[in-house]
């Protein structure tokens, strides 16, 4: 019995260590959100927001999410040469590519503590935050036949064909 009582204060004793640990680490999370907080509220009454009226990146990116929006669309598309500095014509594909990290799912777990979300783009696919040189292009073939193709290099698609200047002598077909 006195082992059971033992074992039963030892535990008791960890709940409770447990429980001021985690409240520690509450108090300081909430020191440095009100120091941010604080520290928002001098920025705004010094300084103001800023008076935007034209709201010309909106409507930029706006534009550019519609331009993209089109299943016709056929650009060209380059690798860089990492050795020359110089562009390598890789061919035409269909539509700007898709960031490696873009999904149609939130993979985020939805959590009920005052956690924001992320949304989604309003294209519908969700950015993760993940940081990647990596791209799926839809590369068609000289039969206009589409597959996908993954590519980790540098690359640059375009609406026009690049200066072939500025490519790669070996890589620009005749009829370029």
């Amino acid at each position: 019995m006195k082992k059971t009582m033992k074992i039963a204060a030892l535990l008791l004793c960890a709940v409770m260590m447990t429980c001021l640990m985690v409240g520690c680490d509450e108090t300081t999370r909430m020191k440095e959100e009100n120091y941010t907080e604080n520290t928002k509220t001098q920025i705004l009454d010094m300084y103001g927001l800023p008076e935007v009226s034209n709201f010309f990146e909106y409507s930029q990116l706006k534009e550019i999410y519609e331009l993209r929006d089109n299943p016709n669309l056929i650009c060209y598309w380059y690798t860089k040469n990492d050795m020359s500095g110089k562009w390598v014509y890789q061919g035409t594909c269909v539509g700007y590519g898709i960031p490696y990290g873009a999904s149609i799912t939130n993979p985020e777990q939805r959590v009920y503590s005052g956690l924001t979300l992320p949304l989604a783009e309003p294209n519908g696919l969700y950015t993760n935050g993940l940081s990647t040189s990596a791209t799926w292009i839809l590369t068609t073939d000289a039969k206009g036949n589409i597959m996908p193709t993954y590519v980790e290099s540098e690359i640059t698609i375009s609406q026009s064909k690049m200066d072939a200047r500025l490519c790669e002598d070996w890589s620009i077909p005749s009829d370029y």
